[in-house]
């Protein structure tokens, strides 16, 4: 069984700067306000923010379909949202490479 794949965060920042008139490539960063005050601030909210919802929500439509169901998260990334959302979850940005890893030693 999977799960789903949507834009990461580079791609929100890149497609927000490419996609329009003047909005600039801005860097993620781990403080900002819930309700910017500026551009910046304004796109970290929006994208990081965003994300944690988007990942709430996926996660409350499994609570709603399966009854017993783990949720791990991957990537450099995931430190910027995942402190944002309302279940805690497990998180490790290496867990990929770990897994390489340990299948690489497994088959030596």
């Amino acid at each position: 069984m999977g799960g789903g794949i949507s834009p990461g965060m580079e791609m929100r920042f890149r497609s927000l700067q490419t996609f329009t008139a003047k909005l600039p490539l801005i860097k993620a960063d781990w403080n900002f306000p819930l309700v910017g005050y500026d551009t910046r601030t304004n796109i970290l909210s929006g994208v990081i923010l965003g994300m944690a919802k988007e990942v709430d929500g996926m996660i409350e439509a499994y609570e709603e379909k399966y009854d017993n169901f783990n949720v791990l998260m991957s990537g450099g990334d995931a430190g910027y949202f995942t402190r944002h959302l309302k279940k805690k979850i497990f998180v490790d940005p290496y867990l990929i490479y770990k897994g390489l890893y340990a299948i690489s030693e497994f088959n030596r």
